[in-house]
C-alpha cells in the first residue's frame, strides 16, 4: 500500500520577540531566524504512519509546500526510514498562510500527476493558519471519502483495508475501510510524540535527496485563489493580571505590601 504523509513545516513563532513582529508592505513577518518545526497534530500522524508500517507493508512518502527551510524536518523524516521526500517550493510572491484551498489544489496536482497513493495522511491543521480545512478540501478535489479524529491506526482482517479508530462526539468508532481516502489525524494517546532518529540514521538521510517540484512541474500556473484576504496584523498582548505598588522608597512599598497585600493571609 502506497501513502503519504502530507505535512506543514511552520516557523517556531515562539522564537519571536515582541519586537520582530514588525510586518513589511507585503504583511509578511521576519521569520528567517526561527527554526523549523511540525504542529503536534502532524507529529502525532506522522509517528501514526511509522506504527502502522511496523504491521503491515507499506511505501511511506511525505510531502510538503513549503521553501528550503523545511528541508531539516524532511531530513529527519527521512532518517526515520520514509522512503520518500518531496517539497513543492512556490514562487516568491505566492502567500499561502491563509490560503488552504491552495495547499489542497497542489496536494491533489501531486497525487493526479506524479504520486499514485492509496491513502493520505494529514495533521488536524498546521501552526500557521489554523484553519482545519485544507484534508477536506483536498478529499474534495479528489473525490475520495475523508475520515476526521483519527487516533489508530491498524491492519484490518481484509485484504487492502484498514482499521481505523477515530474519535467522534459520541465516543470511540472503530471502522474497515478501503482505499482510496483521506485520514484527519486528531489527538491521539498512541502516538502523542514523534520518535527521535538516531545518529546512524541521521547520517544515512543526510545522503538521501529530496525531489524538489515547482507548481508549473505539477501543471498549477497561478495561484488558487482562497476565500480569505490579509488586510492586516495587529499582535495581541498577553499580560499577566497584577497590581503596581506605588511608593516613594523601598521601605514605603515593602510596608504597603505587607499591610495592604499579605496582612490577611498571615492573619488567616
Amino acid at each position: 500500500m502506497n501513502l503519504l504523509l502530507a505535512i506543514k513545516v511552520a516557523p517556531d513563532l515562539g522564537m519571536l520577540a515582541q519586537s520582530d513582529w514588525q510586518p513589511d508592505e507585503q504583511l509578511q513577518i521576519d521569520t528567517s531566524f526561527a527554526r523549523r518545526l511540525l504542529s503536534g497534530y502532524d507529529e502525532c500522524a506522522a509517528e501514526m504512519v511509522l506504527m502502522l508500517r511496523e504491521k503491515m507493508e507499506l511505501s511511506l512518502s511525505v510531502l510538503t509546500v513549503a521553501d528550503a527551510m523545511a528541508e531539516p524536518v524532511l531530513k529527519q523524516l527521512l532518517a526515520l526510514e520514509y522512503q520518500q521526500a518531496v517539497r513543492i517550493e512556490l514562487p516568491a510572491d505566492w502567500d499561502l498562510r491563509f490560503n488552504p484551498a491552495a495547499i489542497a489544489a497542489l496536494t491533489a496536482a501531486y497525487q493526479e500527476k506524479v504520486g499514485a497513493q492509496s491513502v493520505i495522511v494529514m495533521g488536524a491543521q498546521s501552526i500557521e493558519g489554523q484553519s482545519g480545512q485544507t484534508p477536506l478540501m483536498l478529499a474534495e478535489r479528489l473525490g475520495w471519502p475523508c475520515l476526521t479524529g483519527v487516533c489508530q491506526l491498524a491492519p484490518a482482517a481484509e485484504a487492502g483495508a484498514l482499521q481505523v479508530t477515530r474519535q467522534s462526539a459520541y465516543g470511540l468508532e472503530v471502522m474497515i475501510v478501503k482505499p482510496p481516502l483521506v485520514l484527519v489525524v486528531g489527538n491521539s494517546q498512541q502516538a502523542s510524540a514523534l520518535r527521535v532518529p538516531t545518529l546512524k540514521q541521521k547520517l544515512a538521510a543526510g545522503r538521501r535527496q529530496i525531489q524538489r517540484l515547482s507548481p508549473a512541474d505539477l501543471g498549477v500556473t497561478m495561484l488558487p485563489p482562497g476565500n480569505l484576504r490579509l488586510c492586516d496584523l495587529t499582535p495581541m498582548e498577553h499580560r499577566r493580571a497584577g497590581v503596581l505598588i506605588e511608593g516613594d522608597t523601598v521601605a514605603q512599598k515593602v510596608q504597603r505590601l505587607c499591610q495592604d497585600y499579605l496582612s490577611e493571609r498571615w492573619s488567616s
